[in-house]
């Protein structure tokens, strides 16, 4: 009897929710493995929208490893394509976020407007264009670019919204070094125009 007893008192602690401590660490590691990340201008238009707020995976670059500098290796580096949050090469306490269309080794050029990386003109159906006019080369850089060989270890970053972009045709290539990680999906959306959310936008992939 006393043993029935004794496992009747025990049971209740099988069903105990986790501790502050074990919730805290959980925490901490979801915040290791993620981050989450609000678009704050139009130059990933259509793709992101200013007020979308995307959770970043950080696993797939190589994840940092705290108060060390250092970062666990990487499953595959950025590819042609991928969306990529990365450190600002001119402010770097905090992030850009850009497509990467060129990576070590390739050769990006711009030819009005159109993006073409080892001789190929891309196919680009995430780009847009909101200025009909063109920049010949010489005025700027934004319709007219390169050709630049992109070194080791570097990759080219272009915002989608090819007319208002800060990227790679101003301050050149991003150290793999500077990479983030890659967003996943829009896990919010808040228009500030109509003062409400975007609906349509909410648990969207980011492609």
């Amino acid at each position: 009897m006393l043993g029935v007893a004794a496992a009747a008192r025990r049971a209740p602690e099988r069903g105990r929710a986790p501790g502050p401590w074990v919730l805290a660490a959980l925490l901490l590691a979801g915040l290791w493995l993620a981050q989450p990340f609000r678009i704050p201008s139009a130059s990933m238009r259509d793709t992101l929208l200013p007020g979308d707020y995307v959770l970043v995976q950080k696993l797939e670059y190589g994840l940092p490893v705290p108060w060390t500098g250092r970062r666990l290796p990487a499953l595959r580096p950025p590819r042609r394509g991928d969306v990529v949050v990365f450190r600002n090469p001119r402010e770097r306490g905090e992030d850009f976020i850009k497509r990467c269309i060129a990576v070590g080794g390739e050769t990006v050029e711009i030819r009005d407007k159109r993006v073409i990386v080892n001789g190929d003109t891309l196919a680009e159906p995430y780009a847009i264009h909101t200025d009909r006019a063109t920049r010949p080369g010489g005025y700027d850089y934004r319709d007219n670019f390169g050709p630049l060989t992109v070194a080791a270890g570097q990759v080219f970053m272009l915002g989608d919204n090819r007319d208002d972009s800060d990227d790679s045709r101003y301050w050149g290539p991003v150290p793999l070094g500077d990479v983030a990680g890659r967003p996943m999906v829009i896990y919010w959306s808040w228009d500030e125009a109509s003062g409400g959310p975007r609906w349509n936008r909410i648990l969207r992939r980011v492609r």
